[in-house]
């Protein structure tokens, strides 16, 4: 079930050029994004279960785990044509956008919520009387929630990794 609430935002645009045409593009960008999670087509997914900057997409990917919500949209569209091969191939280029969303679920926000808990309970136990000790304890248990909920990298790089392969396929 995709998440509405989930915020998009611009992660990215790349230009480039191919002698292939517009359906064989769009048909190597889903190859490429279904190496990371399930890649949907507009016509798989009802438009108004998506978050709204999903609207218009190409592909649609999901790659959310147990603790974080995670999506990327998106979006090819064809720039035009900058020549012509030795063969007499017309080269298009071509414009694919991205934009990702990450959100933390309610199972991520429980064991954040646990971690600190826990810690603060072993420093309790442990410290026998000494605050100073209880306090490094909760430090750690905050220390490790703050880990678990702060903004998600694994779609920053997936994102690098496909503009880069996007460019680099052709």
């Amino acid at each position: 079930m995709i998440d509405k609430t989930v915020h998009m935002m611009d992660a990215g645009t790349r230009l480039f050029d191919s002698e292939k045409p517009f359906g064989t593009v769009l048909g190597g960008i889903k190859v490429e994004m279904a190496k990371y999670g399930k890649v949907s087509r507009p016509d798989e997914i009802d438009a108004e279960s998506l978050p709204d900057a999903a609207a218009g997409f190409s592909y649609f990917a999901d790659l959310s785990t147990r603790f974080k919500t995670r999506y990327i949209a998106c979006f090819l569209e064809d720039a035009g044509t900058v020549g012509k091969t030795s063969d007499g191939e017309e080269i298009h280029r071509y414009a694919v956008s991205l934009k990702e969303g990450n959100k933390n679920t309610n199972v991520g926000i429980y064991v954040a919520l646990a971690c600190v808990v826990i810690w603060a309970m072993l420093g309790w136990l442990v410290s026998d009387g000494s605050w100073i000790l209880t306090v490094v304890f909760l430090a750690v248990g905050f220390f490790g929630a703050w880990r678990q909920l702060k903004p998600d990298k694994h779609s920053t790089m997936v994102v690098s990794q496909l503009l880069d392969a996007f460019a680099d396929g052709k």
